[in-house]
């Protein structure tokens, strides 16, 4: 009786469980998002460099906790679900391999951008067009295709 209290205890799955309200925040957390971005132009437009950095830093900050909570709670879940079905699992680990040079590029931009001494200049309005086209596309993305997955 003794000894049984150095058994091995068995491993307990770290996949996350299931939860019917994960992607309902996933698309609030976009409509936050976008709304961060649409804030982000509306100071570029009236050249209010202090609240552009502001936008910029809360986006960063919206974006690095969305992009974990995916990495850890969609991802980690949807490998483990169709980890038998060839063809599903081929299309998660497509959408997981893009988003990680999305997540770089948008991470870099925004800390870069996001510095008090950095310059709001031309190249900085071309970048964040093109970062803006760039989750544009991702969230559509996910939001018609990826997320239909984990709602099975």
């Amino acid at each position: 009786m003794f000894f049984g209290l150095f058994k091995k205890e068995e491993k307990k799955s770290r996949v996350p469980k299931y939860d019917p309200k994960l992607i309902d925040k996933f698309l609030s957390d976009h409509k936050k998002l976008v709304q961060r971005i649409g804030d982000i132009q509306k100071a570029i437009d009236t050249k209010n460099i202090q609240k552009t950095k502001q936008y910029l830093n809360q986006l960063r900050m919206e974006m690095l906790g969305h992009f974990m909570e995916e990495d850890i709670r969609l991802y980690w879940y949807l490998k483990d679900f169709y980890k038998d079905e060839e063809s599903v699992l081929t299309i998660v680990n497509a959408f997981e391999s893009s988003i990680k040079g999305i997540q770089k590029d948008v991470m870099n931009f925004l800390e870069y951008y996001a510095k008090e001494e950095t310059d709001l200049d031309g190249e900085f309005i071309q970048k964040f067009e093109d970062i803006v086209k760039k989750l544009d596309a991702r969230l559509q993305s996910e939001e018609t295709s990826l997320y239909s997955l984990y709602n099975k």
